[in-house]
């Protein structure tokens, strides 16, 4: 079995990170409440025909609220991954010790705001800010869905973007443009599958949002404990001796002098 083959089969440790950031991203206080209208907009179908059972009309909204949610999240996939193209490519300039060492600060203070204890500093204000979405007329058709998912992924920024800033300077670790676009393609699908599997059954999306709601501020701080552990782990470059250690394919190949 190659080294590639065998890379399926062992931990990798910055996609794990990707996953999960992208899935904490879905439950950010600001995206996981908005599910229904997302879908509801995108679809074109009210959050009641889209909750409808048997009735050939709620068959037709579930339907479209499928392709539409496939199209929604290709959008903001696209926009992703040519973010984490870019700072892969961008890093690549800098020298590997000093761009491990700003990261790694850079994704402890993430880490530390979306725990909440820098929420009332006056410097992070700009990262409460709630994006705001309104088009009277929704762009028609396939392209008009994967243009919203493209602009929803700006306007979802300021929301997410403790989270998504830190992904793209691990991304910026890697010092590879391609790395860096696979580790942003992996963050979306912890976003985007499930959003996916809310658009495929929405009754079993409020379902769950009406038992986990109230946890959604413990899953914050949870996601805030992981992106400081692995800050900390960036900085002293232990995270690419873990992903060695693993024989991780997707290591990142750095050699790092203190």
């Amino acid at each position: 079995m190659s080294g590639f083959e065998s890379s399926f089969f062992v931990p990798n440790v910055p996609l794990i990170v990707a996953f999960l950031a992208g899935f904490f991203s879905f439950a950010s206080p600001c995206v996981f409440p908005l599910i229904p209208s997302y879908l509801s907009y995108i679809s074109g179908f009210s959050v009641t025909e889209l909750t409808e059972s048997g009735e050939e009309g709620g068959k037709r909204a579930r339907k479209a609220a499928i392709l539409h949610s496939l199209l929604f999240i290709s959008g903001f996939t696209i926009i992703f991954v040519i973010l984490g193209i870019f700072s892969g490519e961008a890093a690549s300039f800098i020298k590997s010790a000093l761009v491990m060492k700003i990261s790694g600060i850079v994704v402890i203070i993430m880490g530390i705001y979306i725990t909440g204890i820098l929420n009332n500093i006056k410097i992070f204000y700009f990262l409460n800010r709630e994006a705001g979405f309104n088009l009277k007329n929704r762009p028609a058709g396939i392209a008009g869905s994967i243009l919203i998912g493209a602009i929803f992924a700006g306007a979802w920024t300021p929301c997410i973007g403790p989270i998504l800033a830190s992904i793209l300077f691990i991304s910026a670790t890697l010092h590879n443009s391609i790395k860096g676009g696979y580790l942003l393609f992996v963050y979306s699908m912890g976003l985007g599958i499930p959003f996916f599997i809310s658009a495929v059954s929405l009754n079993l999306f409020l379902t769950a949002f009406r038992k986990f709601k109230k946890y959604i501020r413990t899953i914050q701080i949870i996601s805030g404990v992981l992106l400081i552990a692995v800050g900390i782990l960036i900085f002293f470059n232990y995270l690419s001796i873990i992903s060695l250690y693993f024989g991780n394919a997707f290591h990142y190949n750095i050699p790092y002098n203190k």
